[in-house]
């Protein structure tokens, strides 16, 4: 395609206005012919069926296509006369209707009186007139197949007032697609993939203007394909291998543990899983692996096995957690098992003392302790190993993306790493989905537990609500009430109010409810969670400090207050505290009447499945993959024609063709010259320039 006109300006496109070329420019972001041939409708309307002009009183509000002839066009003073209207009458064998523009259009001038037109268009009714305003009109000729599937285009409502409707998109768009004419390359890989691709050409313009419903669908499989295409071939071509330190024995702590000290017996999940990393970590290739399973499926042991193989192999390896709760966790149940076999381990948190800090620093810097958990601590400047060879990350989604990269970048060649987690946030799914990150899954929860039930409640309800949280205390249970914030919300309960709310409420458990949150200090926190690990606090009222890292198998319910507050991957988490024992466990949600709609659709899912691995997916669908190649977790992407969900299958189609042709034409970008190429290339300086700062 040429790149020159491709290049020029909207402001010289027939039929737009220096004026509306400006709203374009400002409030669409379209400035070239390039930026409004790639401004792909939003979706269609079927029109398949001509109505006759009789037919129309029944079709009132609803878009029609009509065959007949202007029989009259006529101008007229609008309201103050300072306005004119234009007024055109079209006629079939039925009857007539009035059509109606309060703006003079370019493509108006090309419609004459007694031609056959086919008209596009909302029927409205004024004063007893069937009417059409701004339709769409396109010259009848028998020959041609007259499209007969209507685009619908992203427009903003303030535009539309502005006469930038769809009718209009529609005329700019057959003035861009007939000026361009024979400017369109065709597909440049088109003989190596032995796929039957629409030309290029031909699937620009079906994506507008559809003759038919399997010209539209192949026009989309092809534009995405070259999209997906080119895209794994930019990824290819700037991807670099990360070398790192091959662990090529399992030794002596690994054995010893695993058939003296290994708590349980590992499930066939379990033990696929721990084969896919133990090959990856032979490899003098980073290990860069996704660990996905829900709260309770046995992770965590998967992650001391993978510690116990860096330490056969000379390495040192560390486990970072979000919170000092769950480090803590961790540290107590590693150090218990590792006691057995005499291995030493380090905790890391800001609540350490000075001394026993500087002593960990040094035994760290000198290889004298193998195994550190922690927390943000590790990635103070201050930390050194000796020759750190793994990093275990959990639940990721609470770490940023570059609190994640500082941690790995602690020596001269680049950690393995592992990501644990329940939910992926947005931009790790991204990851996944493009190959850049593996992934593990273990999906069976352990024998016994039952799944969670998770109900919606609105606030009006909490009577009913208050009566299971009785029943379940009656019978031995504990509960989690979760507040959004402390005490400051104006929109939001918040946690102090709801504990008045609660108290009233409980007054037989005066002395068993008790309170967490992020303000207290670390001797407080360790009190509230001690009692209720005890079972001395029933009702334990809390804001997302417990998000993760409590694991309390006697707790059965959940009640997460104005639910519609937290986001999708945050809501599992939480609900993932409850259902760790045997008991039916339940969680929740309570929401006002009025909710948003992205937050009806996040209580819904949550209904509807306990799985991490859809919840994340429904959370890109919600919030964007993210910068794929910056530090953003989530947000929109780059792409024009796809959607990283619904072409799953699609992305497994492409890729590996694309890997083969790129290996055997490694220089194709090089030599490229196109304007879909250097579209892609533009995405390619962001990363370089990115991975500069």
């Amino acid at each position: 395609m040429s790149c020159n006109i491709l290049k020029k300006s909207i402001k010289y496109l027939k039929g737009l206005s220096l004026k509306k070329a400006y709203l374009f420019n400002t409030e669409l972001k379209l400035y070239t012919y390039e930026d409004l041939l790639f401004f792909y409708p939003k979706g269609y309307k079927r029109l398949s069926i001509l109505k006759n002009i009789s037919e129309l009183s029944n079709y009132d509000n609803n878009f029609v296509k009509i065959l007949g002839k202007i029989t009259k066009i006529e101008e007229k003073n609008y309201k103050n006369k300072k306005r004119k209207i234009l007024i055109a009458h079209l006629e079939d064998k039925t009857g007539f209707i009035e059509l109606i523009w309060f703006q003079k259009t370019n493509f108006f001038k090309n419609i004459t009186k007694n031609i056959t037109v086919i008209v596009f268009g909302k029927v409205q009714s004024f004063q007893k007139k069937i009417q059409i305003i701004h339709p769409n009109i396109e010259k009848f000729h028998s020959s041609v197949n007259n499209y007969s599937i209507f685009p619908v285009y992203p427009i903003p409502k303030n535009l539309k007032e502005k006469g930038i409707n769809n009718f209009f998109m529609i005329n700019l768009l057959q003035n861009l697609i007939k000026e361009l004419k024979n400017n369109i390359d065709e597909f440049c890989f088109q003989d190596f993939i032995n796929k039957k691709l629409m030309s290029r050409k031909k699937a620009l313009v079906q994506i507008h203007f559809p003759e038919s419903l399997a010209f539209l669908l192949q026009a989309q499989y092809s534009l995405k394909f070259e999209e997906l295409f080119l895209l794994k071939l930019f990824f290819l071509s700037k991807k670099k291998i990360t070398y790192s330190y091959p662990f090529t024995k399992l030794g002596k702590n690994f054995h010893n543990f695993y058939k003296n000290f290994l708590p349980f017996t590992l499930t066939e999940e379990q033990k696929k899983v721990f084969k896919e990393i133990w090959n990856d970590l032979k490899k003098p290739i980073q290990m860069n692996r996704l660990l996905q399973g829900e709260v309770g499926c046995g992770k965590t042991i998967i992650a001391i096995l993978s510690m116990l193989i860096a330490l056969d192999n000379g390495f040192q390896s560390c486990l970072m957690a979000p919170t000092e709760v769950l480090a803590i966790q961790h540290y107590s149940c590693i150090k218990k098992m590792f006691s057995k076999i005499g291995i030493k381990i380090g905790l890391l948190t800001s609540s350490i003392s000075n001394s026993i800090r500087k002593s960990l620093y040094h035994e760290m810097l000198i290889g004298k302790i193998s195994i550190v958990i922690g927390t943000h601590s590790l990635i103070q400047d201050k930390v050194q190993f000796r020759n750190l060879g793994l990093v275990i990350i959990d639940e990721e989604q609470r770490f940023g993306v570059e609190q994640r990269e500082k941690i790995w970048k602690k020596n001269n060649k680049t950690p393995h790493i592992l990501i644990m987690t329940a939910t992926p946030i947005p931009r790790t799914l991204a990851k996944i989905i493009y190959h850049d990150l593996n992934i593990s899954i273990i999906r069976k929860i352990p024998l016994g537990r039952k799944p969670i039930k998770t109900i919606h409640f609105l606030s009006k309800d909490k009577d009913r609500v208050f009566k299971i949280l009785k029943n379940q205390v009656s019978i031995g249970r504990q509960i989690y009430i979760i507040y959004p914030t402390i005490n400051t919300s104006l929109k939001y309960k918040n946690l102090m109010i709801g504990y008045q709310e609660i108290r009233k409420n409980f007054k037989n458990l005066e002395n068993k409810i008790g309170i967490l949150h992020g303000k207290m200090s670390f001797q407080e926190k360790n009190i509230q969670m001690s009692r209720f690990l005890r079972g001395e606090t029933k009702i334990l009222i809390a804001t997302t400090v417990i998000e993760v890292g409590i694991n309390v198998p006697n707790a059965s319910v959940i009640l997460i207050e104005n639910a519609d507050f937290f986001g999708l991957s945050q809501l599992h988490q939480l609900r993932g505290r409850v259902g760790r024992g045997k008991h039916q466990s339940y969680c929740i949600l309570i929401t006002d009447k009025k909710i948003s709609i992205e937050g009806f659709f996040r209580i819904k899912k949550m209904c509807e499945t306990n799985k991490g691995l859809e919840i994340a997916k429904e959370d890109l669908k919600l919030r964007g993959g993210g910068d794929l190649i910056g530090t953003k977790q989530s947000g929109k992407n780059y792409f024009r024609i796809v959607d990283l969900i619904e072409d799953y299958k699609l992305i497994k189609e492409v890729f590996p063709i694309a890997k083969i042709f790129f290996h055997k034409n490694p220089d194709f970008l090089k030599n490229t010259k196109n304007i879909f190429y250097e579209y892609y290339k533009k995405i390619n300086e962001k990363f370089l320039k990115k991975n500069k700062q």
